[in-house]
């Protein structure tokens, strides 16, 4: 930031520390003068941060202007009380529309210290800032030669160049600096910068992995700078940074760039190329699992979990971590595969506390592969070493382990004498499998899971509008006893009596069905309802049935119809990348 203000303003410590360098004491006379001016120097430093702290930037002005002049002796300069004087004077001249008062006093101190960097800074920024150009290019000219081969000064005015939006006056900066350093890294971090601000992109990747090896800090501004990469350009980005030699943070920026342009899969796969064995890595991976569950691409965390799992097979978080991924992703067989190839060996309190701790994934995935009567047992086995609030946890999992297997009884029973008998979810299941949709409405709005049956019975719950029916609450109940057939039935025979919500229904019937059976169901819900929000999805699902069945000619036909009568639909773009596709016309993706 400008204005020295990434030196803070409040300094006690540097200033006591500075203090300390010169300690007061009994000495001769001439040491006794030397000493007192340093605790001079030392006190008006104190006293402009204190003004400062204050607002009072007319008295820090005057006291950074003492302190200066007191660190200035000739022939025993203090330059760390030169820095931080002249930022804090630089500072404070800027808040008070004064900085062009603040040259005369850094050209006394380039007097003394002809290549002090802070100060040849503080000129040179001042100068750009005033938009006093040609005296800037003279300070930078004169920096230039008093620091050799130092590429400070090209860096310093390079930045200034790009904060201004002047991106063609830093490239012919940096040319320059190219030719007369030679063509190393020294800069390579704001050259990288000058290519983002001019849309050269694969120039920008480049420049900032050779930046890395000097400057890996820059892995942030890296990330921001080319995730705006169009999206016709990334192939090109990917190219440079998936080169070798692989190094760290080329590959944690690649991942972070595939999680910004949303394919968290590909940036797992730059991870991937790390050296297992590495604790850099399994933090790599790690931090990059956290990221991804964040944004729910649970099949991809649950890899990424798996990884560290396999550096580190004692990693319990990894495990859990896992197999809750897992389940989310809906591979309940991975999860519970994890669990039991990983569990916890016996042996001790902690080993067996670590087992039981992860019981609750184990019965959920038994629950969501329908073997309630497996995570019964289990519960009744393990159930021995359990306290009585760690049975209660485990209540929810298998009560929902009974809902799943649509054994309302059961699950009735597992409830009882539990905190469950209130729990928005289980209640509010149970009510829909007895066909009370009103108490099932109000309560699995309320549920604070989103599992895809959950936003299911939601979606059809909010379309049909009565408060009872045995014969739905059948259909979902048919549902999570896996007989799709049946709950499909279910949903088309009930379609006449449900009014404006049977497209609902038929769709929710399609979804179950057979490609046959489901094409039946699409034709009618265009031709019967075609105001319907489920028209456009019947055909966008009827073109993609029929181009897996190889029909392309017919699917082109479903998707054009979509687009052609629901042009505002959200389904649109996508049937428009389905028909590309077909075509043989795909747009890089992000068009």
């Amino acid at each position: 930031m400008p204005w020295g203000r990434d030196v803070p303003r409040a300094l006690p410590a540097l200033v006591a520390l500075l203090l300390a360098w010169h300690p007061a004491g009994s000495q001769s006379a001439g040491s006794a003068t030397a000493t007192a001016g340093a605790v001079d120097s030392s006190d008006a430093l104190t006293r402009a941060l204190a003004a400062e702290d204050r607002n009072d930037r007319r008295g820090a002005a005057v006291a950074y202007r003492e302190a200066l002049q007191r660190a200035l002796v000739v022939g025993n300069t203090d330059g760390d009380r030169v820095a931080i004087a002249l930022l804090g004077l630089e500072r404070v001249s800027a808040e008070l529309a004064q900085l062009d008062s603040i040259l005369p006093v850094v050209q006394r101190v380039l007097q003394l210290r002809p290549t002090d960097p802070t100060a040849r800074s503080v000129q040179l920024r001042s100068l750009v800032t005033m938009a006093r150009d040609d005296e800037a290019r003279m300070a930078f000219d004169a920096w230039r030669r008093v620091a050799g081969p130092d590429a400070a000064p090209y860096r310093e005015y390079a930045r200034l160049l790009l904060q201004q939006g002047r991106a063609l006056a830093a490239d012919s900066l940096l040319s320059e600096a190219e030719r007369r350093l030679g063509g190393g890294g020294a800069l390579a971090g704001e050259t990288a910068q000058l290519h983002v601000s001019l849309g050269r992109w694969t120039a920008a990747a480049r420049a900032f992995r050779q930046a890395f090896a000097d400057e890996p800090w820059l892995e942030t501004s890296a990330l921001f700078g080319l995730s705006r990469t169009p999206a016709a350009s990334r192939d090109s980005v990917r190219a440079v940074l998936e080169g070798g030699p692989v190094a760290m943070p080329v590959r944690r920026l690649l991942a972070s760039l595939e999680l910004a342009w949303g394919d968290p899969r590909r940036g797992w796969g730059a991870l991937l190329a790390l050296p297992a064995a590495d604790d850099s890595t399994v933090a790599a991976w790690k931090a990059f699992a956290e990221r991804v569950e964040l944004n729910e691409s649970w099949l991809v965390a649950r890899d990424a979990w798996q990884a560290v799992l396999a550096a580190r097979a004692t990693d319990v978080e990894a495990l859990s971590r896992g197999a809750d991924a897992a389940l989310r992703a809906g591979d309940a067989a991975g999860a519970l595969t994890l669990l039991r190839d990983r569990r916890p060996a016996r042996g001790g309190a902690s080993a067996d506390s670590l087992a039981r701790s992860l019981l609750s994934l184990e019965i959920t995935a038994l629950g969501d592969l329908g073997r309630a009567d497996e995570a019964q047992r289990l519960l009744e086995r393990e159930g021995p070493r359990l306290d009585s609030l760690a049975r209660a946890d485990l209540a929810r999992p298998l009560v929902a382990a009974w809902l799943r297997r649509g054994d309302v009884t059961r699950a009735r029973t597992a409830m009882a004498g539990t905190e469950l008998a209130e729990d928005d979810e289980m209640v509010g299941w149970l009510a829909l499998y007895e066909g009370n949709l009103g108490v099932a409405r109000r309560r699995l709005v309320r549920a604070s899971t989103r599992r895809q049956e959950l936003v299911d019975a939601l979606g059809l719950l909010a379309r049909v509008r009565l408060e009872q029916s045995p014969p739905l609450g059948q259909a979902f109940l048919m549902i999570a006893r896996r007989d799709s057939s049946a709950a499909a039935a279910g949903f088309i025979r009930l379609a006449d009596s449900v009014g404006s919500a049977a497209p609902a229904l038929l769709a929710q019937a399609a979804r179950l069905s057979s490609t046959a059976q489901a094409t039946a169901l699409w034709t009618r819900i265009v031709k019967d309802y075609p105001r319907s929000p489920e028209a456009p999805e019947a055909l966008l699902a009827w073109g993609r049935a029929l181009r897996e069945a190889g029909d392309k000619d017919a699917a082109i036909v479903r998707f054009e119809q979509l687009l052609l009568e629901y042009p505002g639909s959200a389904l649109t773009p996508q049937a428009r990348r389905d028909l590309e596709r077909l075509r043989g016309q795909v747009p890089p993706a992000g068009r």
